[in-house]
């Protein structure tokens, strides 16, 4: 018995002595123009060789319907993943998204939740309600397992499998310009996990639409 525990204790002795002792551990940090933190900003980074034997990233994406807003208002999920969307109000809701390849548009009953098919696209869907014109809502769909938002410091932490060479790409709806993200190639080895990178914004954030009836007239507050 004492000889097969020496054994599982050099064979577990070896096996740690062997792994890396560093943990793949990145974190983003982005800031605005003016060099303060941001926060509810989407960061995805891409392996620049490809994600192929990367495990998906198969968290459930839920976009709640909620006083009448989308909650979250920005989204962001991997490519191959279903959107859940769940009606918190007591009204009904005609979701939909029209532009792109990632389209649906399905009513949803107060207390009820539907699931979208598969976002098979990478691309920005914009998401609205047909009874309630001024909500509006964004999922961005991404080709790589790591992404999240940034919180109230403007950070966001990764666990990445491999180092090497990346992309780290921001977004957001309001970034003005062409396609609301901005990239930057970077290297990721022992000597830059132990940093913070460091994303400062090249544009500015335009203000969120109010998502709220603007109208005069209040007939929808019924519906």
């Amino acid at each position: 018995m004492e000889f097969e525990l020496n054994r599982l204790f050099i064979f577990f002795a070896c096996a740690l002595s062997s792994a890396p002792l560093w943990a793949n551990d990145f974190n983003v940090q982005v800031l605005n123009k003016s060099g303060q933190p941001q926060q509810d900003i989407v960061v995805f980074i891409t392996p620049t060789n490809g994600i192929e034997g990367l495990a998906a990233n198969t968290e459930q994406l839920i976009v709640d319907q909620k006083g009448k807003k989308f909650a979250p208002y920005l989204s962001v999920m991997q490519k191959g993943q279903t959107i859940q969307f769940s009606n918190r109000d007591d009204i009904t809701h005609h979701i939909y998204s029209v532009s792109g390849e990632n389209r649906f548009e399905f009513k949803l009953k107060a207390g009820k939740s539907k699931n979208t098919e598969a976002m098979q696209a990478t691309e920005e869907i914009a998401m609205g309600c047909n009874i309630h014109d001024w909500m509006s809502g964004y999922a961005l769909v991404v080709d790589t397992p790591y992404f999240g938002k940034t919180n109230d410091q403007g950070i966001v932490s990764f666990v990445l499998a491999n180092q090497g060479e990346y992309q780290v790409s921001v977004w957001h709806p309001q970034l003005d310009n062409d396609n609301h993200q901005q990239s930057s190639i970077t290297v990721i080895n022992e000597s830059t996990l132990s940093n913070t990178y460091q994303v400062r914004l090249a544009d500015k954030l335009l203000p969120i639409p109010l998502q709220e009836n603007q109208e005069e007239f209040d007939f929808l507050e019924e519906y």
